[in-house]
């Protein structure tokens, strides 16, 4: 599978001269094409069928202008198998009419991921206000797929919409007219749409709209059967465009319109199947006529599933919350809605004259009716409703959250930097459970054909940025789980068969979480004060934070307290005798589980890290290793993780070996003895080499270091090393300025592993 780095191909990273010519030269099938960050203008692109398995990619963001205008001009136009497109901002703010993506009926397993646009996606009929003729409204992404095949559009953005509030369009961001395959939009935000914002009403196959946000937009999603929304946000609290065309606004949050009939030749069905609304909420609380209901069905599909929905409720149009009416399709005949269910559904409605649930049509079936309706205007027409839901109540509120992170600022794609994880229980025959803690977040992702899990959080639901840093679940036998990992990864838990990769690395779980690194930076303002550090220590870990920079010259170390899942306390502890005011210092810090574990280097070797610890005051104790370093001895780094006594303290190690240590706790010299604390140690092998692929050794001086500055040189080189050490030896017993001979022992990381 060839794969080129299309700057040293001779493409211009300038945006002065169009990168067609090279680009053409380079497509092809089963290959890989690397943007480098820059600029790059392309008139078109068109993916022929057969050129199968072509991707697109801007590892570390990359700009695309378009070379040329307009609402039929083609940008990017795709019928083959295969197609990657990741990584790139879509640059249109000096484009007065920008062209169209499209992923024709012929193209399938197609990806379109980490793309956001810059500025309006205007049409060239925005001008034609009060047309009255919908054939105005033009598309910016035409989506579709084939048969027995899927499309999916990841973590867009379609944020700055195609015009100001005060302004009226005919765009629309996203058209699926007709598909037969199956399309998933997870993680999408759209805002400020004159059209439909997503128009997905007629697709025979399978769509998912996972995870999505769309605020002050026209019709939010119109939609038919066979669709999937979770987890989706909808806000309509200010002014947004008007339709262009009619001079008006459908200003609906998911909106059911069946009114197409059947045409399994074109791929279009918009009545069969179920609308599934789970887990979203809606916040539609604009005085205008431009607000309309939140969950909506003027023209029913088959069957309507709504769960676990939050919707507040006020607008001056004659719209009801929630409503179906008897709406005919196409060719006259009624679009009878055969089963509804409206379970744990809560509505705050204050619509002065509109319902909060409003049944305008007969069912065949209910299915679960449970939830609570309240607020100041109508409750609901429906006996049946009233007789199952709790009326005139207290509903819980939306949860207004974007369920995926905030637009990223120019010259940023979404998810970068980023970590992409992936569980693959492909050709196994029982499951795998997982358990992924993210530094700030982990997000489910559809990459190389991964299912998208829509109940990850570690309550059993979907979760929203920032609360989001933890993915729990079980991966079936056959399936691949992926995720978005920001922030490092902090420790993963995982059980069974499952193979891992990280960015497409051979990965080991069980070594991940052994040693966790990271880098801290702070001034010390008086004695008194504590700082927080977050995502520096796995679950019920222990944490090392030693030696601190030497840029401030009064002695001093790290003092920790409460620490807990993901984070601890720290302050820069002077001696008593000084005022405990320091300047800025670095440390780095080191964390693992209190257990034993014995962990693969990537030369196939074994390495051993044990960890616990140990109740100690200012007399040695001993803490037994069990041997299991047998004849080696291990570098021990120790330090106290509570703060029950006041006074400055540091810990001390004497007499270590592969089958223990004695440690204890240490005041400056004119103190006397500490109360207890809970003194935490990490014992590591002493070795050279790579753990999941990153750079570490852990070594330890001769009984040399003094006082007086002492080189060490490391075994191999590292970009950014991060570096922990502590005494191993007690050969001097003073704590301050002069000392004897020690042994030290270090530990040194290229970032984190």
């Amino acid at each position: 599978m060839p794969t080129y780095n299309i700057g040293d191909e001779g493409a211009d990273d300038t945006g002065a001269n169009a990168i067609d010519p090279v680009l053409d030269d380079l497509v092809g099938s089963d290959t890989t094409i690397v943007f480098p960050p820059g600029t790059y203008e392309l008139n078109e692109l068109v993916v022929q069928s057969g050129t199968n398995d072509l991707e697109l990619i801007a590892p570390d963001g990359a700009r695309l202008v378009p070379g040329r205008a307009g609402d039929n001009i083609r940008w990017i136009d795709v019928s083959s198998n295969g197609f990657v497109l990741d990584g790139f901002e879509l640059d249109m703010r000096n484009t007065t009419v920008p062209p169209f993506v499209q992923m024709n009926s012929s193209a399938g397993n197609w990806e379109l991921r980490r793309l956001i646009t810059r500025g309006r996606v205007r049409a060239a009929t925005d001008t034609n206000v009060g047309s009255n003729t919908s054939g105005d409204a033009r598309t910016y992404f035409r989506l579709s797929a084939a048969a027995g095949t899927r499309g999916l559009l990841q973590d867009c953005y379609f944020h700055e919409g195609s015009c100001e509030p005060d302004e009226a369009s005919n765009r629309r961001a996203i058209l699926v007219e007709s598909a037969k395959g199956a399309l998933t939009f997870n993680r999408c935000w759209f805002e400020s749409w004159g059209e439909n914002t997503i128009y997905a009403k007629k697709p025979e196959g399978r769509l998912k709209i996972l995870n999505c946000f769309v605020r002050n937009s026209q019709n939010g999603l119109r939609l038919g059967g066979n669709t999937d929304v979770r987890n989706c946000v909808s806000i309509k609290n200010d002014r947004h465009p008007r339709q262009a065309w009619s001079g008006g606004s459908l200003q609906r949050g998911v909106n059911a319109e069946a009114t197409d009939l059947a045409d399994p030749d074109a791929g279009i069905n918009s009545y069969d199947g179920t609308l599934l609304i789970a887990d979203s909420d809606f916040y539609h609380r604009y005085l205008d006529s431009s607000c309309g209901g939140a969950i909506t069905a003027p023209t029913p599909c088959q069957r309507i599933d709504v769960q676990n929905v939050r919707i507040s409720y006020n607008s001056r149009k004659n719209h009801d919350a929630i409503y179906t009416y008897e709406g005919q399709m196409s060719d006259g005949t009624p679009s009878n809605l055969a089963y509804l269910q409206l379970e744990d559904v809560h509505v705050t409605n204050d619509h002065n004259s509109e319902y909060g649930v409003y049944i305008g049509q007969e069912l065949d079936t209910w299915g679960t009716v449970s939830g609570v309706i309240g607020g100041s205007g109508p409750q609901t027409n429906s006996t049946y409703i009233g007789n199952r839901m709790t009326t005139n109540g207290n509903p819980t509120q939306p949860d207004t959250t974007p369920p995926l992170p905030s637009p990223p600022p120019l010259g940023e794609v979404p998810m970068e930097p980023s970590q992409l994880v992936r569980i693959d229980n492909n050709g196994n025959s029982s499951p795998t459970t997982f358990q992924i803690t993210a530094g700030e977040y982990v997000l489910p992702a559809g990459n190389d054909g991964a299912t998208i899990p829509t109940e990850w959080g570690p309550d059993g639901e979907p979760r929203r940025p920032p609360n989001a840093e933890v993915a729990t679940g079980t991966i079936p036998a056959g399936q691949t789980y992926a995720f978005y990992v920001t922030g490092g990864i902090v420790s993963v838990k995982a059980d069974g068969p499952a193979t891992w990769t990280v960015d497409g690395e051979l990965y080991d779980p069980e070594a991940e979480g052994a040693l966790l690194t990271n880098t801290l930076s702070n001034n010390q303002t008086s004695k008194d004060q504590w700082q927080q550090a977050e995502s520096v220590v796995q679950p019920n870990g222990v944490a090392i934070a030693n030696p601190l920079s030497f840029d401030g010259s009064q002695p001093t170390h790290v003092r920790l307290r409460n620490v807990g899942d993901g984070d601890f306390e720290y302050k820069l502890e002077e001696w008593a005798y000084l005022d405990g005011a320091h300047v800025s210092e670095t440390f780095h810090t080191l964390a693992t589980e209190p257990t034993e574990r014995e962990l693969q280097l990537v030369d196939g070797s074994s390495y051993r890290v044990k960890a616990g610890t140990a109740s100690v005051q200012d007399d040695f104790v001993t803490v037994s290793l069990d041997d299991f370093f047998g004849t080696e001895t291990p570098v021990v780094l120790a330090q106290a993780q509570t703060f029950n006594g006041s006074d400055p303290v540091v810990t001390r190690l004497r007499n270590t070996s592969g089958n223990s240590f004695e440690v204890r706790l240490q005041e400056e010299e004119a103190e006397g003895s500490h109360t207890s604390e809970t003194v935490g140690y990490i014992a590591l092998q002493q070795t050279a080499g790579e753990l999941n692929g990153t750079a570490f050794e852990v070594q330890r001086t001769d009984e040399s270091v003094t006082d007086e500055w002492s080189r060490i040189s490391f075994e191999q080189e590292y970009e950014t090393p991060q570096f922990v050490a502590g005494m191993q030896t007690f050969n001097g017993p003073d704590t301050e300025t002069n000392h004897g001979s020690e042994s030290v022992g270090y530990a040194v990381f290229e970032n984190s592993v």
